[in-house]
């Protein structure tokens, strides 16, 4: 059963200017796109035949649907507006930018550094600065349902990062800003458009861990019965759920 998901903007003027979150399934990244679905080869010269040799196929991470979900699950919050990183004199940062609406705010010192003094909070390697992402867009869930963000599968190559975290969107009304790290040494203009966030509603459940082992070859016989005894497209056909989001 379809569940509604609404981005209620938190005034006019944001609903009137800033760009809409969309289905992450009609963002697809280009690279993702253009690979080619197998392996080229002497064999398989343009990459688009399936050869099984020594019991293994020579497809591509194009046939990886797990990989895929990631990519296409969820919205992706996109950059309102071009902005240009510049580096100044001091060697400070700066992003600028032409709209009325501020696209950027400085953040807190849990996330900066200040001399020689590190960030409370870890920035992955070649990243720094946070900057907090002023979004209009709040997203309204269902009971029970809360809300991922996290930086947009397959989009690894930009100056910005999102900081993931977890909102509980069905109860919580308050306006949603993104923190994102900013790549060190980055000078340039990003464009209007830019994946910025990708935000993937879940159900809430309780869950409790135990641990199984398989025993003897049991583990072996299942791998016979179901991924070996296929050629291709086994996980698709026997595993996969669709996953909608419009």
């Amino acid at each position: 059963m379809s569940k509604d998901i609404y981005f209620i903007a938190k005034d006019q003027f944001g609903f009137d200017t800033q760009l809409r979150p969309y289905p992450a399934s009609s963002g697809v990244p280009k690279w993702f796109k253009d690979e080619l679905p197998y392996e080229v080869s002497d064999e398989n010269k343009k990459g688009g035949t399936l050869i099984v040799k020594d019991g293994a196929s020579n497809a591509s991470f194009k046939k990886c649907t797990p990989m895929l979900d990631a990519i296409t699950s969820g919205y992706i919050v996109p950059l309102f507006t071009d902005v240009q990183v510049r580096i100044e004199s001091d060697g400070f940062q700066r992003i600028t930018w032409r709209t009325v609406q501020n696209p950027f705010e400085g953040h807190g010192d849990v996330f900066q550094k200040h001399g020689d003094s590190a960030a409370r909070v870890k920035p992955p390697t070649g990243y720094g600065k946070v900057f907090k992402y002023m979004n209009t867009w709040i997203p309204k869930t269902p009971p029970g349902y809360s809300t991922m963000i996290s930086h947009p599968a397959g989009y690894e190559d930009g100056p910005f990062r999102a900081i993931p975290a977890i909102i509980d969107t069905d109860s919580s009304v308050l306006e949603v800003v993104f923190p994102v790290w900013l790549q060190e040494g980055f000078e340039g203009i990003v464009l209007k458009g830019t994946p910025m966030i990708q935000l993937t509603p879940f159900k809430r459940d309780t869950w409790q861990s135990h641990f199984l082992s398989y025993e003897g070859d049991e583990h072996n016989k299942l791998q016979e019965r179901n991924f070996n005894s296929t050629i291709f497209n086994n996980y698709i056909k026997n595993h996969w759920t669709k996953k909608v989001y419009r």
